[in-house]
């Protein structure tokens, strides 16, 4: 997977881990959600004020056996947007006042002398209070005095939901974008999968279609038949540790197969020549170089293609052709291939001798570090030398 693709997977990741870290937040919020408690005088009668509100007039008073009796018919207001439950309210009585008779709740005397006025259980009515409702209920206070109630506590639970609050619709929202990010990159992973499996074919058929071309071009000559291959491996495996990337790679690789089709206008009998070449054929195999930059001119979707064809036999010293081009005049992927090609040559049987040892093609590649050759470059071909990184020995060299 594309490293930017594994980055967005990770932070889509992250972002759910998030989001249900808030929803695990806002669950515990609801569940702990904190009681209300209102303090109110009997003398506040705007029944909207605060979350809750006691409205609790004196409908009645008469006089008992020698005690003031009055008859409080309340109201419970919930003005929150909750319903609200296990609702209470303590009242402080008068001195010597005592509740008598009630409806709709139960009251229990506390030690301090108030009483608690909660709803009565399983009654079946005014234990939840709807949001902007209001209960009913009511008592008699009997009392020696004429003195009345004058403050209490109301508390109440409110049932939030999790609903109530904007962070759940703000991690909706991500869930849903996240949801489209992840989606997406799924569909753009799938895509790239796609092409890189079309790619892939096209590349072998590229690659393919190369090695016959190169193979016919080996062909007219037995002893370098499979040299270019040989070479494009050998020119990978350099390239691959001068950290070249994955596509600068694959462009050198078909450029070093390619490197000797000049060969193809050479005459066969000068290429399969067995005794030493004369100054007129030497001539002639040496525009192997320029005839094959000529064949690639036009082969433009791969780059420095003519120059790897025309420049694989300059020398580090300027004493090499077709140009006489030296040092860094002459271009990377060419004095790459002049280090592999040189390599494969000495290490392979031709018509005028065998194969050289492989001190003798150290020594020779020492040798010819900044003369014939790059020296950055030698050092990278004995590496693999050292390494014995061969084709076709343990290696993968077999490329489709």
């Amino acid at each position: 997977m594309h490293k930017s693709r594994k980055t967005a997977f990770i932070i889509g990741a992250i972002i759910f881990v998030l989001i249900g870290a808030g929803f695990l937040f806002l669950f515990i919020r609801v569940k702990n959600t904190p009681e209300i408690t209102v303090i109110q005088t009997a003398a506040d009668t705007n029944v909207n004020k605060g979350d809750l509100h006691v409205d609790m007039p004196i409908v009645k008073g008469w006089n008992d056996s020698g005690f003031h009796a009055n008859q409080y018919d309340a109201k419970l207001y919930n003005n929150t947007f909750n319903n609200v439950k296990d609702w209470s309210i303590t009242l402080k009585l008068p001195n010597n006042a005592k509740v008598n008779d009630s409806w709709n709740i139960s009251i229990y005397e506390n030690d301090d002398g108030t009483v608690t006025i909660i709803n009565t259980p399983n009654q079946g009515f005014n234990d939840i209070i709807e949001p902007k409702e209001f209960i009913t209920f009511g008592f008699i206070l009997f009392s020696n005095s004429d003195e009345e109630i004058t403050d209490f506590v109301v508390k109440a639970t409110p049932e939030a939901k999790i609903t109530d609050y904007p962070l759940y619709y703000i991690l909706l929202a991500m869930v849903f974008i996240n949801i489209v990010f992840v989606s997406i990159n799924i569909a753009v992973v799938i895509k790239d999968h796609q092409y890189k499996v079309r790619t892939e074919h096209d590349r072998k058929i590229i690659i393919q279609s190369m090695k016959t071309f190169t193979n016919f071009i080996d062909a007219k000559d037995k002893y370098t038949r499979g040299h270019s291959i040989r070479v494009g491996f050998y020119t990978k495996k350099i390239a691959e540790r001068m950290d070249f990337d994955e596509d600068e790679l694959d462009n050198i690789y078909y450029i070093a197969l390619l490197h000797d089709v000049g060969k193809i206008n050479i005459s066969d009998v000068i290429l399969n020549k067995p005794g030493k070449l004369d100054d007129e054929e030497r001539d002639i195999i040496k525009t192997h170089t320029t005839n094959g930059a000529q064949i690639l001119k036009d082969f433009s979707s791969v780059p420095h293609i003519v120059e790897g064809a025309r420049y694989h036999h300059e020398r580090y010293d300027g004493k090499g052709y077709p140009e006489g081009l030296s040092g860094e005049q002459i271009p990377l992927v060419a004095r790459i291939i002049g280090v592999a090609d040189a390599f494969d040559a000495m290490n392979s049987d031709r018509c005028y001798r065998k194969a050289y040892p492989m001190e003798k093609i150290v020594k020779e590649l020492k040798e010819g570090a900044g003369k014939q050759f790059d020296p950055e470059v030698v050092k990278v071909m004995l590496e693999l030398i050292e390494e014995k990184v061969f084709y076709g020995i343990g290696s993968d060299d077999n490329e489709e």
